[in-house]
């Protein structure tokens, strides 16, 4: 089978010959840039280190990588090859991590403060006028930037009158004419030179979304005593999400199997941040119609929701939602065995496959794969799971742990 055939046989819980993996093909996959570099500099491998993600400092994966690991998914953005883009429709510049260089997109805007933090402005926002507004903040000791809890615009809101429009975030998406262009040139030539199957984000969320714009307590409050306020916000998200995944469906579409979209963090470690209940009548709506169109553009969808969400899981399948990541396998209430006997026939697993708080960058290789071996064992059955590790790769990750996780997926993949 090809990559593509793979993971479409897994979406339609159809066994393949093999479990499909993916490393990268979207924000929750990933491998931060300097684990990518440690383990290139293992496997003696050579490539520039892309920054994909400017807030997570995730890197790109190169197309060595993607063979040696047999990725089978990409993301339709990716400008290292395989890619259909060139150079001058990709260009990155120089940017320092401690010691560690790396190569940031050039649009980025990221200055360094007097003191001595980067500090990161909105360079995505389509007003030009918003654009000198600072958005992150990373410390000389971070390897990420943060723009919770350093950016909350609408956290002394106290009435829905007030929001008049969406302030620009970082994981608010915005696709302006020229980049959906080139992600449909890009799209395009994936689909014609490779056999990957592809995947693109299609909209931000609707409920994380809202509390990083209002800040927790804002949001809490809110929540119990102001609810116009959240409904406000959803309408404003609800719209620019409609108008964006339209524009984005028009462009690539036809040429894309999975529309990610999300974070729609549910859950804590030890359960929901929202009781389920508030959640099905504020949110639920809203996303289900953005479900829809992906569904009705032939597409599937592929929702990310970390922590203790099993309430919600019934809910995911019935407004048509195909698959979830990253399936965190190590919160409470999400016992492996119970989640795939109760949810397998009808919802993908893209995750579960490595618990990445405590064993992938703690275990000893061996106990690793043991780990690993299992959960593919118990995931893979009957066709419904795509392997990645819970969430991204972090640095400080051993590599030799990384190489590991993939040896064992290899040793039981096939079916």
């Amino acid at each position: 089978m090809t990559s593509r055939e793979r993971v479409m046989a897994a979406l339609r819980h159809k066994e393949p010959d093999r479990v499909p993996i993916d490393l990268g093909g979207h924000e929750s996959s990933g491998i931060h840039c300097l684990a990518l570099r440690k383990l290139l500099e293992h496997l003696q491998m050579e490539g520039e280190i892309r920054v994909c993600d400017p807030i997570q400092l995730l890197a790109e994966i190169p197309g060595a990588l993607l063979k040696h690991f047999n990725i089978d998914v990409v993301n339709i953005g990716r400008t290292l090859n395989p890619t259909g883009l060139t150079e001058k429709e990709a260009r990155f510049r120089e940017y320092r991590i401690g010691d560690e260089l790396v190569y940031m997109p050039e649009s980025v805007d990221i200055y360094t403060g007097v003191d001595g933090n980067d500090y990161m402005r909105a360079w995505f926002a389509p007003n030009p006028e918003k654009r000198n507004t600072t958005i992150a903040i990373r410390s000389q000791s971070s390897v990420y930037f943060e723009p919770y809890p350093f950016y909350t615009p609408l956290k002394d809101v106290s009435s829905a009158s007030e929001i008049k429009e969406l302030p620009p975030h970082p994981w608010i998406t915005y696709y302006s004419k020229e980049q959906l262009e080139l992600l449909k040139k890009n799209a395009k030539w994936l689909y014609e030179n490779t056999d990957y199957a592809l995947l693109g984000r299609g909209f931000a969320s609707i409920f994380e979304i809202t509390i990083y714009l209002l800040g927790h307590l804002t949001w809490a409050r809110c929540l119990r005593t102001n609810r116009a306020v959240i409904e406000r916000l959803i309408e404003l998200l609800l719209e620019h999400n409609k108008e964006q995944l339209k524009n984005f469906l028009d462009a690539v579409g036809e040429y894309v199997q999975v529309v990610v979209f999300g974070g729609e963090d549910l859950g804590s470690q030890i359960g929901p941040v929202i009781n389920p209940k508030d959640w099905r009548e504020l949110y639920k709506p809203a996303l289900a119609e953005l479900v829809k169109m992906i569904r009705k553009k032939g597409c599937y969808s592929l929702i990310h929701s970390c922590g203790s969400v099993k309430p919600f899981l019934s809910d995911f399948i019935e407004i048509g939602i195909n698959a979830w990541n990253p399936v965190q396998i190590s919160a409470r209430n999400m016992d492996p065995k119970e989640l795939k006997k109760e949810y397998g026939d009808e919802l993908t697993f893209w995750g579960g496959g490595c618990d990445t708080q405590h064993i992938l960058p703690f275990a000893p290789p061996e106990k690793l794969k043991e780990h690993v071996k299992e959960l593919v064992g118990i995931f893979k059955e009957g066709g419904g799971f795509v392997f990645c590790a819970v969430h991204n790769i972090e640095p400080g990750v051993p590599p030799e742990n990384i190489e590991a996780m993939y040896e064992a997926v290899k040793e039981v993949g096939a079916y």
